[in-house]
């Protein structure tokens, strides 16, 4: 075989799987891909696709490598424990992977939704401010699926504005 034609083999070995590898990395991190994705999982998970929108862009604007001060990563801004927590065989590393994260992300408000009677606001305070921490301030209040309980958070002025955020303002009678 001569020089020429082994160069060309080496290339097609090496270059097309690198430059198929940049395609689907451009793919899969391009911000409207990601915007796609996220209305996606909304679906595919059964949540409601404005407020999941609105709480993937209110934790990281979409940027699938942002880190907190607390260690959460990525879209959802979700942490190692909690991704553990949710998916038994969770790897370390994977919360960088957009449909990885938009699934445990996910799958964490779908839990979070069963654990607070179906209440957004709860969920979301919950999603911000810690599932003990509002399960501590709800205890022995019977759970109303339709009520806006965002008063509660009131003195949490983080939590009370990430709520503000992403749901719609309540609706006066």
């Amino acid at each position: 075989m001569s020089t020429a034609k082994k160069k060309s083999k080496f290339r097609r070995i090496v270059y097309f799987p690198l430059v198929l590898l940049l395609v689907l990395l451009i793919l899969v991190y391009n911000p409207v891909s990601v915007r796609l994705m996220t209305l996606s999982a909304a679906v595919i998970y059964g949540l409601d696709p404005g407020i999941f929108y609105r709480l993937i862009n209110t934790e990281s604007r979409f940027r699938s490598f942002a880190v907190s001060p607390a260690q959460a990563i990525g879209l959802g801004q979700v942490q190692e424990s909690t991704a553990s927590y949710v998916h038994m065989s969770h790897r370390r590393g994977m919360l960088y992977f957009p449909p990885y994260n938009l699934s445990i992300s996910a799958r964490y408000l779908n839990y979070l939704h069963r654990r607070f009677g179906n209440n957004w606001t709860l969920v979301l305070a919950a999603y911000n401010w810690g599932e003990s921490n509002v399960g501590r301030r709800m205890s022995g209040i019977r759970i109303d699926p339709e009520a806006d309980y965002r008063e509660r958070f009131s003195d949490i002025r983080e939590t009370y504005g990430y709520i503000n955020k992403i749901m719609p303002p309540a609706k006066k009678a």
